[in-house]
Formats: structure tokens, sequence, C-alpha cells
């Protein structure tokens, strides 16, 4: 009921014409928009935030053409921080969290055929291990089941037994437990046949996981050495998929071992920085000044009128996905939530 209330507000305002008004008094602000992967299978249905069709895509980018936006790298826009009356009409940033497969085989050949450029914010962990992103397929399993309850033997302490799956933070615990079992596992053939035995055990079969398709893969070395050529930037997302809330030189020490296996992959070095998760703390900026990183990127919503100081390290960005409805997008991006936030004094 909320949510038809809401598409009904931006229906009615879309027609009155605010959107076209909004777009023309915020046509110097700088937007970032984020995704992360695409759709091989079903994924999108298991969450549909994280990953999102070709087709989804394409058309954004083709509601952004028509309106006149201008999609500019995000090194140039972050150059321009302090300059909006120097950015061309309506400018916006596209970026991808991760490193997903799925984003370089589904994504990123439809902004290759619209000639726009965009950023990945690789991490660089989970690339390195090259095994499918156990919280990830281990929730998907778990989703695809369908089982409200389920018991499992043999898997060892903290995993055997009864599971009620609505008992969230016993569920919680459950992948966490099976998450530390994989990151444990380097070969990647015993990996996901540990993966495999426990879909197995909850009613998944290997044909309906699809391992081998690699959706739940991020790319290989020599995927990701091609997405330059695709007009994609590499940039920092972390070693680990955790920022360390309070701990500076943790944070340091992270980005530094990023760094230096985008480096390895004979990539250009990364000055941009996107928080995993959204997380961040007053730390953050004072730490990325230091090891030279040039901006940060939240999973806050809002556009951007100038940015200098501490401000370069906190950019909000609007997370899209297939949840996101034609008319919150646009809403979003016209700047008429923005102006909606602000009147009610949450800008």
């Amino acid at each position: 009921m909320k949510k038809t209330l809401k598409l009904s507000v931006l229906w009615l305002a879309r027609a009155l014409g605010l959107f076209g008004l909004s777009r023309r008094l915020t046509r110097s602000k700088l937007r970032i928009l984020c995704y992360h992967g695409g759709n091989i299978g079903d994924e999108r249905q298991f969450n549909p935030l994280l990953f999102c069709s070709a087709e989804h895509l394409d058309a954004r980018v083709r509601w952004l053409k028509d309106k006149g936006f201008t999609v500019v790298p995000l090194d140039a826009a972050v150059d321009g921080l302090a300059t909006p009356q120097a950015r061309p009409a309506l400018p916006v940033v596209l970026t991808f969290d991760d490193g997903w497969y799925s984003t370089y085989q589904a994504l990123l050949p439809v902004l290759a055929r619209h000639g726009v450029p965009s950023t990945l914010y690789l991490c660089t962990q989970y690339f390195e291990r090259g095994n499918p992103i156990p919280p990830v397929v281990l929730n998907y399993i778990l989703w695809k089941s369908g089982k409200s309850e389920i018991d499992l033997a043999g898997f060892g302490p903290g995993i055997d037994g009864h599971h009620v799956l609505a008992d969230r933070p016993a569920t919680r615990r459950l992948v966490e437990a099976l998450v530390e079992q994989l990151d444990a596992i380097a070969d990647p053939a015993a990996n996901r046949a540990l993966v495999e035995r426990f879909a197995a055990a909850v009613g998944v079969s290997a044909a309906e996981l699809d391992l081998g398709s690699r959706r739940f893969d991020y790319m290989t070395p020599d995927e990701l050495a091609r997405i330059p050529g695709l007009g994609c930037a590499i940039e920092l997302h972390g070693h680990v998929h955790l920022y360390p809330v309070g701990v500076p030189q943790r944070l340091k020490d992270d980005l530094a071992a990023c760094a230096a296996v985008i480096r390895g992959q004979g990539l250009p070095e990364p000055r941009h920085y996107c928080y995993p998760s959204g997380d961040y703390d007053h730390n953050a900026h004072a730490a990325l000044q230091e090891i030279g990183v040039k901006s940060a990127t939240t999973c806050l919503p809002g556009l951007i009128d100038t940015a200098t100081g501490r401000d370069v390290s906190y950019l909000p960005r609007f997370l899209d996905g297939e949840r996101i409805h034609a008319l919150e997008f646009e809403a979003e991006m016209s700047g008429f939530s923005d102006f909606l936030k602000r009147l009610a004094g949450r800008g």
C-alpha cells in the first residue's frame, strides 16, 4: 500500500511537469549511480538490488540519454566537484560494485553499445580466490530451496542440526559458519563441491544451482584486463568486503592490499574508493587523504552541487536495481526526490 501511494504521488508529479522542472533546476548537479551484477539465471528474483538484467540497464541508459543527461567518467567528475558551472548538462556517473562475472558478461556490453564510460569498484580478495562468492551463493541456495525449516548433518559444529529459516539471526549464524568453511578451502573444485553438497542437502540440485554459468563468480584476470576496453575504469572496493569501523590503520592496510592486486593486473593506480555495504565512519576522510585516495562513495542517495574537503570522502550515490520502479528512478535522477527530502528536512 505504501509503495502504491508513493508511485501514485510520483506519477502525478511527473504528469504535472515537476520532474522536468526539477531537472532544469538541478541541471548542474552531479548524480552517481550504483549497480552490481548482471542476471544470468534467476538471480534478479533472489536479490533484485544485487543483480539486474541487461534489459533493465539498457532502459535506464536510454532514459538518461533521452532526457539529456551526460554520462561522465568518475575521475573527471571528481576533478570538477568544486566547479559545478564547468560541468556538462545533467552529469551522471555510472558505477559497479564488487567485480561480478555477470557485470562483464551482461552489463558492460550494454554501456559499450551506448558508448558511455563507467567505473568498477573491485573487491580483490574474492577476485583472487576465484570461487563462488560464499555469502551470496549460500543465501541463494536457502532462497531457492523454498523451505522454512532444514535439517543438516555432516557439515560440522555450528552447521549440523535443525534450522528454522524464519529465525534470521540464527540463519545468519548458519551462513557465517558455512562461509568460514568455504573461505578455508582454496582448491576451486573442493570449494564448489562443498557448495553443491550443501545445496543438495536442502533440496537444490546441481543443475538448478548452475555453478557452471559462473553467475556467482567474479571476473577472471583475463576478463578484468579487457574491461578498460569497454570504457570501464577499475577502482578500490577494499581487499576484504568489510569496512573496519574505528580502525583507520586497518582501512589504509586494506586499501593498500586492494591497490596492489589491481596494479598487479597491469592496471592504472586506483584513486577512488567505494565503502563496502556503504559502511563508513568519521575516520575515513583523514585515512583516505593520507594514502592519496581522491574520493569515496556511499550508498546514500542525493545530488552533488559542490564537494570540497571532507565531503569528497562521503559522496552520495543512488543504488539502482530491479526493485526500483521506473518512476522512483526518474524521480531520483530528475532531482524531484531530493527536493522532497529537503522539503521534509532530510536533505
